[in-house]
């Protein structure tokens, strides 16, 4: 049960990856990023064939333990493979949220880069914003220093 709640975890976080690279599609990136992305689904494809070799050395494991219980010891080969180091998979998802991790710190860097690059540019804009108010406000006080040639009183008024 423990392995089919592995697999799980697995297929969801492959799913949020993908999910994610669809994201990525639609912005332009760096080739650091691109390669990171490409170095993850090379992970990603070499979890799916370590879990299908896996999964196929247990059934025959299995199948061997079934027909010939007294030649194969099966709890004894599980712990014997561990104890070699037969963690393909373990150590290739631990790779794989390495990879991930390095992502989402790229990710971060980037989002950091363009909300200081916007910032930068409202401020410039702020500034030409300021400097047209203050050039209207000239043009606009020049008009209330004229003085009138034909004021304007009730009497004068056509109605």
């Amino acid at each position: 049960m423990a392995s089919h709640d592995t697999l799980i975890r697995l297929f969801k976080r492959i799913h949020f990856f993908l999910h994610r690279l669809g994201s990525y599609t639609g912005v332009p990136l760096t080739d650091d990023f691109k390669e990171l992305l490409g170095k993850i689904m090379a992970q990603i494809l070499s979890i799916l064939a370590l879990s299908t070799k896996v999964m196929t050395e247990r059934r025959i494991s299995k199948l061997t333990y079934a027909q010939c219980s007294f030649l194969v010891d099966y709890v004894s080969e599980q712990f014997l493979k561990r104890l070699i180091g037969k963690t393909d998979v373990e150590d290739a998802l631990l790779q794989l949220d390495s990879l991930t991790k390095e992502e989402n710190l790229m990710a971060v860097a980037k989002t950091f880069e363009v909300v200081t690059h916007v910032n930068d540019k409202v401020e410039v804009i702020g500034q030409n914003v300021n400097a047209v108010k203050e050039r209207t406000q000239s043009f606009l006080s020049f008009f209330i220093r004229v003085p009138t040639v034909f004021p304007i009183s009730s009497r004068n008024r056509i109605g």
